[in-house]
């Protein structure tokens, strides 16, 4: 094998271990405030888990592509649960809750 072609396969083995970052934000539904001190959980190929900051925004890195089950927890927010396909570099994706402290139609959810 000369240099070249173990390049290329290096090339590729590299491309095909890429990870994605995924971000986003959480606001409330009510106001549109953001939602701090939420857990975003992202289970599938890769395990992560990271907490929303004071301007609701989270970030996980270093996920591998494909299909996780995400989950949006916190005190007095109706826990979230949906499905996402992770591809490319960098996939945002924001989500509009229901916080109780804000909306109290919200307690009628269920948590």
């Amino acid at each position: 094998m000369n240099a070249r072609s173990l390049a290329h396969r290096l090339l590729a083995t590299c491309a095909a271990i890429a990870f994605v970052v995924l971000v986003g934000r959480i606001t409330d539904r009510t106001t549109g405030q953001s939602l701090a001190r939420l857990t975003v959980t992202l289970t599938g190929p890769s395990h992560a888990s990271a907490r929303t900051g004071p301007d609701g925004r989270y970030r996980l890195l270093r996920l591998r592509p494909g299909i996780y089950r995400l989950t949006i927890r916190g005190k007095g927010v109706p826990t979230v649960r949906t499905s996402i396909r992770l591809e490319g570099r960098r996939v945002t994706k924001n989500f509009v809750v229901c916080n109780i402290a804000l909306d109290y139609s919200c307690s009628n959810l269920p948590q």
